[in-house]
């Protein structure tokens, strides 16, 4: 009988074979070769996905030489076949308007109990070994995982998407759009909020809004390195970089007007413009940066409770300053006395541009 359910199979008479796995089935239930044929029927059907689980399930536990190698060849077929799919649909995403523009591929964080089962799915499309796919796969924060052409990475994040997998594209294009307004006070909040920026250096302009118009938040940290000189082995000074300090950012989105608002404790000119507390504007030292600074965003937070806040950028910016040329081609609107520049302002534009655009 397993030569005619073959033979039926073979020859596309797919409701014959059915029949005939179900009385063998029946006569012999405990007969290896059914849950097989059961597979290879599905296989030849189109059901793919049935037919690859059916396959794997049985995999671990075959003992016959002939059962296991033709499982394999089975397991071999589906994936030959799901690559020249995936090939084809990729092909045709090249091919619409704008395909080859340069973009970003971000994964988006995982819970750890999911991270064993979306590892797999994620090292199929990506074709890496589960193990290296777990290993990619964030869990606090987002990734940035991949540049390249949008089409491409589009095509990705669809088929990631699908497998349940969080992530999202963004155009380079996008994040060098946005405008950015660098505060050096805020001037008035009555009746509209009134801030003085600088378009340039050495100049200063004025922008109102109001606090309704500010949908989300973004904060981070930005290092500051410092050459210091150190004593090595045998008393022998030697120079190297360190991180001395870091630079507080906070960004206010405003989507209706496509800008962003950037506060830095490093430009505030806290003497200037309106005070957040009695010791601000004193000039006998009274006041810190740092209790300055946080009189500010207390002030904000008030002004905007509940705002949605992204406070995840240094292990999203761990991952970004590996893609340097991707950051070279980034204006960070950033602008903080150093020695050298560093990837870690382009980081953070990047960062929160991407928490706009999303």
């Amino acid at each position: 009988m397993v030569e005619s359910i073959i033979n039926a199979i073979n020859s596309e008479n797919y409701e014959e074979a059915s029949q005939l796995l179900q009385q063998l089935q029946q006569q012999e239930p405990n007969n290896i070769w059914v849950p097989f044929y059961q597979a290879r029927l599905a296989e030849a059907q189109g059901d793919v996905t049935f037919a690859n689980e059916r396959y794997r399930e049985l995999l671990p536990n075959a003992v016959n030489p002939k059962l296991m190698r033709q499982i394999r060849q089975g397991i071999e077929r589906i994936n030959q076949q799901e690559v020249k799919e995936r090939q084809t649909a990729l092909n045709q995403a090249m091919e619409e308007s704008g395909a080859l523009e340069m973009g970003v591929l971000v994964l988006e964080a995982i819970p750890n109990e999911l991270k064993k089962t979306a590892a797999q799915k994620f090292g199929e499309i990506m074709g890496i070994d589960p193990y290296t796919a777990r290993l990619q796969l964030p869990s606090r924060s987002w990734r940035l995982y991949r540049t390249g052409a949008i089409g491409k990475l589009k095509f990705q994040a669809e088929q990631l998407q699908s497998a349940e997998i969080p992530c999202f594209t963004a155009l380079v294009r996008q994040v060098n759009a946005l405008k950015v307004y660098p505060v050096l006070y805020i001037e008035s909040v009555e009746p509209k909020v009134t801030i003085v920026y600088e378009p340039n250096k050495g100049q200063r302009d004025i922008l109102a809004f109001e606090w309704s118009q500010v949908r989300q938040q973004v904060n981070g940290l930005l290092p500051i390195f410092e050459e210091c000189v150190d004593v090595g082995l045998r008393g022998k000074l030697k120079r190297k970089i360190e991180t001395l300090d870091y630079a507080k950012i906070c960004d206010l989105h405003l989507p209706q007007k496509q800008i962003i608002i950037r506060f830095c404790d490093q430009h505030y000119r806290f003497l200037e413009g309106i005070a957040f507390s009695d010791k601000q504007k004193a000039k006998d030292g009274q006041a810190t940066m740092k209790e300055s600074w946080q009189h500010i965003m207390n002030f904000i937070a008030e002004k905007t409770p509940n705002l949605p806040t992204y406070s995840e950028f240094t292990p999203f910016g761990e991952s970004a300053i590996d893609f340097q040329e991707l950051l070279r081609l980034i204006n960070p609107h950033i602008d903080l006395l150093r020695r050298e520049d560093t990837p870690w302002d382009a980081a953070f534009h990047l960062y929160s541009s991407l928490a706009f655009i999303k």
